[in-house]
């Protein structure tokens, strides 16, 4: 099993897997994307075995019991794409009703699972030979294998349609929202694109039925049906590679919720608080300007309440440290030394606290300055001394910094401190 296609099915899984496990800071709407994800590749890999493998034992394996969890692909989806927008994955006992044609299948395929080993090979050899003609086989006692492939593409378009009436339910929310940042563009475009792959699968479930349905044998299949599987493969490849290039669509799309003021961004004196960020390529510092009381209304996406507590606390202890004090203090220094995934902080600084890192980081040296004036410590300290311990390179940019800020300079500061 040497096909692309083995790899990209097994790179699904092993995402799924780790979205699964790595759900720290999230709600269980991920949970339902990693189970579409893993089920969808698996049952891919399910068809390639059917139609590529040669080996009777993978055969026995995955003719039978593994098929019927087909069925909680549609249901994953939909459960996924309603919980990002209700921005509530809570599960009603209702929801349970969409398992009920995956517990029959299942149920049907105990007596093939149950049966002597010497029955599954006879199958497997009929499932391997090229000659489909031939085939009669039924591995599930309840439905007729002509009823599985049938309605496999109908239960996908169904679950399509569900999927596509729910983002009907929330287009004011989606389309017409005021928020035009560009997470929620990104993450409204990834869910679009997520729904939209949905009916494609059913699609092409359609043309996998048609022929096995009108091929005689199985290089016929193949070869009216490999163009069909390279671009699904393809879109697949390209779903995951979203996710990848992505990361921060499996928060869900932002919604407006009320938090307190309160928060580490520094208040300063005067109607504005400035905000340094750093020229990446010359390396020198650019002074910006931000509001100091930013509104109460912030957007939050699928953080828990708990989580968020876990980042504010971590980082609290890190300005305790006075660690932004280090010139060479980045998001990804940080990242690394209070152990939070850096797209989670870019995250939390840009969509919670509303501020870039670097502009952070910078008020809390400004504010550092302040405290040094403040003890009586320019007595000792000549200018470009207190600048160096705050964390800047030169005195020019020190001052400029603290003007910004203050609407004085350092020395102007001190003599209105007396």
């Amino acid at each position: 099993m040497n096909s692309p296609s083995v790899y990209i099915t097994l790179t699904g899984m092993f995402m799924s897997t780790l979205l699964f496990f790595y759900n720290k800071g999230y709600r269980s709407a991920n949970i339902y994307l990693a189970g579409f994800l893993f089920l969808s590749s698996l049952f891919v890999f399910i068809q390639y075995v059917f139609i590529f493998s040669h080996d009777l034992e993978v055969i026995i394996w995955f003719v039978a019991g593994f098929p019927s969890l087909f069925y909680l692909i549609g249901p994953f989806a939909f459960f996924y794409v309603r919980s990002i927008l209700r921005d509530n994955a809570r599960f009603s006992n209702w929801d349970y009703l969409h398992f009920i044609l995956c517990f029959l299948v299942l149920l049907g395929a105990i007596p093939y699972i149950t049966s002597d080993l010497e029955y599954k090979i006879s199958l497997a050899r009929h499932i391997e030979s090229n000659d489909w003609s031939s085939i009669k086989y039924r591995p599930n006692a309840i439905f007729p294998p002509m009823f599985n492939r049938t309605m496999r593409p109908i239960h996908l378009l169904v679950y399509s349609i569900l999927i596509w009436v729910t983002i009907y339910q929330y287009r004011v929310k989606l389309f017409r929202s005021s928020n035009h940042s560009s997470d929620f563009q990104i993450t409204k475009k990834w869910l679009l694109m997520f729904s939209g792959f949905v009916p494609l699968m059913s699609i092409f479930h359609v043309f996998i039925f048609f022929g096995t349905t009108v091929s005689a044998t199985k290089a016929n299949f193949i070869l009216q049906t490999y163009p069909l599987l390279v671009a699904f493969s393809v879109l697949y490849v390209a779903m995951i590679a979203s996710l990848l290039y992505f990361p921060h669509v499996i928060y869900g799309l932002p919604v407006k919720i009320f938090l307190p003021s309160e928060n580490l961004i520094p208040q300063t004196v005067g109607e504005y608080s400035p905000a340094i960020s750093e020229n990446e390529n010359h390396g020198e510092e650019v002074v910006d300007v931000q509001i100091s009381n930013p509104p109460a209304e912030k957007f939050v996406q699928l953080f828990s309440e708990g989580y968020l507590d876990e980042i504010k606390s971590k980082l609290q202890a890190w300005t305790e440290q006075n660690q932004f004090l280090d010139p060479d203090a980045t998001i990804s220094t940080l990242a690394v030394q209070v152990k939070i995934p850096q797209h989670h902080l870019s995250y939390y600084f840009n969509t919670i606290l509303e501020i870039k890192f670097t502009n952070w980081r910078n008020n809390l040296k400004i504010e550092y300055a302040v405290s040094l004036c403040d003890q009586g410590l320019n007595k000792s300290l000549t200018l470009e001394a207190i600048g160096i311990q705050c964390g800047y390179s030169s005195q020019s940019t020190f001052i400029r910094a603290f003007k910004k800020a203050k609407w004085m300079t350092p020395t102007e500061y001190m003599k209105s401190k007396g």
